[in-house]
C-alpha cells in the first residue's frame, strides 16, 4: 500500500525525531515523511533508525528502514 503525502501523515511522521535526521535536514530542506516522497537530498551520516517506531510505518506495514536514503515505500 502506497503511503498517502498528506499532513495528517505529516504530522504523526517521526522523521524530524531521528537520529539520522541531520543538519542539512533540519535547516536547509526542512522535510520529512519521506517513505511517502522522495529520499532526501542532504548528505546522510547514518545513526540510528526509527522507522520501525513509526506510527505511519506500522499503519502501512512498512518494513524497511532509511527511507531518507531509499526513499519512497
Amino acid at each position: 500500500m502506497k503511503v498517502l503525502d498528506n499532513n495528517e501523515n505529516l504530522m504523526r511522521c517521526l522523521c524530524p525525531n531521528c537520529p539520522t535526521y541531520g543538519a542539512c535536514m533540519k535547516t536547509e530542506e526542512k522535510t520529512a515523511l519521506y517513505c511517502a516522497r522522495n529520499s532526501t537530498r542532504c548528505a546522510v551520516d547514518k545513526q540510528g533508525c526509527i522507522c520501525g517506531e513509526c506510527p505511519v510505518g506500522s499503519d502501512y506495514r512498512l518494513n524497511d528502514m532509511y527511507y531518507c536514503v531509499i526513499g519512497k515505500a
